[in-house]
């Protein structure tokens, strides 16, 4: 990881790309405005129309949040999507997150409304996930404002 004028401490923006059979599918990103007095992490994402329905939407969330809660000690995960787009609200309520608002925003000149919704730690912890590795990341904490744990 790369710092530049564009990540602090203070606020950062985490591209992760995802993978299948060592071709890229999506993109999931993670960003943070005063994580380490907040605990809140935003999340979006991207993948391709043909791998969806297939189960990388819900494994790229997953992973994304185990980096934010277990790695990171996140208490709440946030994300928003397009009212009219139900997938991605399909998988943010499958995976507990509760209804936390709208947002207005303009896309090609109209307005577009958003949900938005938020996941807590508690629920996080209930829900089934598959073992996640996080490797290397000590290091890094401080990057994302946290004092490291050696």
């Amino acid at each position: 990881m790369l710092r530049s004028r564009q990540w602090t401490p203070q606020s950062w923006n985490l591209q992760l790309a995802v993978f299948e059979h060592d071709r890229p599918v999506g993109v999931q990103q993670m960003s943070a405005r005063d994580f380490a007095v907040l605990r809140e992490v935003k999340s979006a994402s991207w993948l391709g129309l043909e791998h969806h329905g297939r189960g990388i939407g819900r494994e790229m969330r997953l992973a994304m949040l185990h980096l934010a809660f277990a790695g990171l000690d996140a208490e709440y995960a946030v994300t928003e999507s397009f009212a009219d787009n139900p997938a991605p609200l399909a998988i943010s309520k499958r995976l507990g997150y509760q209804p936390d608002g709208i947002s207005r925003d303009v896309l090609h000149d109209e307005v577009r409304v958003s949900q938005r919704l938020r996941l807590g730690r508690p629920d996080w912890a209930a829900i089934d996930r598959p073992a996640v590795t996080i490797e290397g990341l000590d290091p890094c904490r401080e990057l994302f404002g946290l004092a490291t744990t050696l």
